[in-house]
């Protein structure tokens, strides 16, 4: 490519914390991909090291400031950050800066030199902290969240100059073929054995709340005692591991680690299942859904009711079960979290219900393995490319 050629092109920055796992890592290196052939991008990341997602071909910088501990240290982290993000702006002419993530968001707006900036929002949970969210709707341009439900909060609580909603990039066809490809013989021998398999997918933390799917899975065992669990995400685990002994299903239960492709499992297993207190936009559901897979999700905020029913407002009621469009969704649940094998709470036993219809229920597990397939397209990345570009093109005219 020419310099000419190179020099018409908008100069987008991208910044992103890390690129080791998670949501928001996943759409930033998607987007990178996707926006590199049209504008001339540059990806900053704080921090390389573990680094699982493909981001060869975009200009890249590594500040080398990752994390650290105590209150000072995280001051002077985020000042050099500042500092260094501002001079490649300066240098690079960035025209628009694209962050993802909290501690990016910041750092984006406190560098700002003659660019427009966009400051992504990836899960409800960020809403709650008022102060970094008035500072962050009050200083970018644009406020970016990846769910309709999150925008039209944001507008209603902290009033930003322009927002907008875009749904996260699904690479279905990129899914399909991993999902092809061969699982590990320590995970193999898990599959032979009799019995269908439920999988969820997150990192070990109490917002995914998988204490509840382990106690909803062992209530389906009373039924259908071959039934397995297969949990994929990085973690210890070891509180759910004896949550599950205790229920008598330990050796029932597949805890695989962070798994560089992770849709070769999925495809294996018969159900996924959602059971988190709140989420941003779940990648994982759309992922799962687009290797086949019929969804049970609690209809929690934000994402499970816009990806599983057309008109998600219907679905409003969150102490309800909706056979949605292309999804069972399930009242949320109630009360922290709960490693008592003996204690299960309501909500736990509607959620196994279901969980229990749509393995035993031929009929309806075909329905909805037939919507899930279908409603996975919905998110693909041309639909998210078309988005952001029209985006781009609004706030960053031709000169």
């Amino acid at each position: 490519m020419g310099k000419k050629e190179t020099d018409r092109k908008k100069r987008v920055m991208l910044i992103v914390p890390m690129l080791d796992q998670g949501g928001l890592e996943r759409v930033c290196a998607a987007t990178a991909q996707l926006l590199k052939n049209e504008y001339a991008v540059h990806l900053v990341v704080f921090n390389t090291t573990g680094m699982i997602y493909d981001v060869s071909g975009v200009d890249m910088t590594d500040l080398n400031l990752g994390a650290v501990d105590g209150r000072i240290g995280k001051v002077r982290n985020v000042f050099q950050r500042v500092r260094r993000v501002k001079k490649l702006k300066k240098m690079l002419d960035i025209q628009l800066s694209y962050s993802f993530g909290p501690t990016a968001n910041l750092v984006n707006v406190l560098s700002r030199h003659k660019d427009v900036t966009w400051t992504g929002i990836r899960g409800y949970g960020a809403l709650n902290s008022r102060g970094s969210m008035r500072l962050i709707c009050g200083l970018a341009d644009r406020v970016v969240s990846c769910t309709r439900v999150m925008d039209q909060e944001i507008v209603r609580q902290y009033h930003p100059k322009k927002s907008a909603a875009v749904y996260n990039p699904c690479d279905i066809d990129e899914i399909t073929r991993q999902s092809m490809c061969g699982t590990a013989a320590e995970f193999d021998s898990f599959f032979a054995r009799k019995g269908k398999t439920v999988v969820s997918m997150g990192r070990e933390h109490d917002v995914k709340g998988f204490w509840h799917l382990i106690k909803a899975v062992s209530l389906v065992r009373r039924k259908m005692p071959d039934v397995k669990l297969m949990i994929i995400g990085a973690g210890d685990y070891s509180a759910y591991r004896t949550l599950a002994e205790k229920l008598g299903m330990g050796e029932d239960v597949l805890f695989t680690g962070v798994q560089s492709n992770p849709f070769a499992l999925l495809k294996k297993a018969d159900v996924y299942a959602l059971t988190s207190e709140s989420e941003g936009f779940p990648n994982a559901l759309i992922e799962a859904m687009a290797v086949g897979l019929p969804c049970v999700s609690v209809n929690c905020l934000t994402g499970p009711a816009e990806i599983l029913h057309e008109d998600y407002g219907l679905c409003s009621d969150e102490n309800r079960t909706f056979h949605a469009d292309y999804g069972i969704l399930t009242g949320v649940f109630h009360g922290g979290r709960d490693m008592d094998a003996d204690h299960f709470t309501e909500e736990e036993k509607r959620f196994a219900q279901e969980l229990d219809a749509l393995l035993a229920d031929e009929s309806l597990y075909r329905r909805y393995q037939e919507a899930a397939c279908r409603r996975a397209k919905a998110f693909g990345l041309e639909t998210y490319l078309c988005s952001i570009r029209d985006l781009i093109e609004e706030d960053v005219p031709e000169k």
